[in-house]
């Protein structure tokens, strides 16, 4: 009798989901974002409302969730750079929050304000999630576009969103700059940008032998 033989006959690798809560706490975060970034385009920018205020502090939290579930999809491509990437992106979101909270709660306020001193800490608000946030959007964007198992269309578009915010951020520097951009485009944007993590947290990811390539 022959015996059958199979150690040579190669194995097929169909795309699969892995983490899939993780994916799908990704993708509730990411529509949330979407809706954050939505309800703000209507909200008034002035005077500041409550309403906005809450909104402002609901946004970083469910980037720091979607930062998260990117994090443990590409913490299996290049885990040293999806760390880094990660440490600046919680940065730069936390110092991002801590600007715009600041800033809302002050207009709220119907006391006299130190400007000298809160312009002066601004700008250090300002600098530092300059340095830290697109520069981590921009590792996380070439991370996703150069990892054959993921879906690389999110990358290109993250590597969009980081080259207009470091364009937005470094208006402090440039204020020439301000006349390129507007916060009616970055809010379209990150709109569009949400809804498309939210289909790629649900795409499938290739198996484990791929993910090692």
């Amino acid at each position: 009798m022959k015996k059958a033989q199979h150690s040579n006959i190669p194995k097929l690798h169909h795309p699969t989901r892995t983490g899939t809560w993780v994916d799908l706490v990704g993708c509730v975060a990411s529509l949330v974002d979407a809706f954050v970034c939505l309800a703000l385009l209507f909200l008034p920018s002035t005077p500041a409302t409550v309403d906005r205020l809450c909104i402002m502090v609901v946004d970083p939290i469910a980037c720091i969730i979607i930062y998260s579930a990117l994090y443990r999809r590409l913490n299996n491509t290049r885990p040293i750079w999806a760390e880094v990437g990660f440490y600046l992106l919680i940065s730069g979101t936390l110092f991002l929050a801590c600007r715009n909270v600041l800033e809302e709660s002050a207009s709220l306020n119907l006391g006299t304000r130190n400007y000298s001193t809160a312009n002066d800490f601004d700008i250090a608000l300002e600098v530092l999630v300059t340095f830290t946030l697109p520069f981590g959007m921009a590792i996380y964007a070439w991370l996703i576009a150069s990892s054959p198992p993921l879906r690389r269309w999110l990358g290109f578009m993250m590597g969009v969103q980081a080259v207009l915010l470091f364009i937005a951020f470094c208006s402090f520097a440039f204020p020439r700059l301000r006349d390129f951009v507007s916060s009616e485009l970055f809010a379209a944007y990150a709109i569009i940008l949400s809804l498309s993590k939210a289909a790629w947290f649900l795409s499938p990811v290739a198996g484990s032998r791929d993910a090692g390539r």
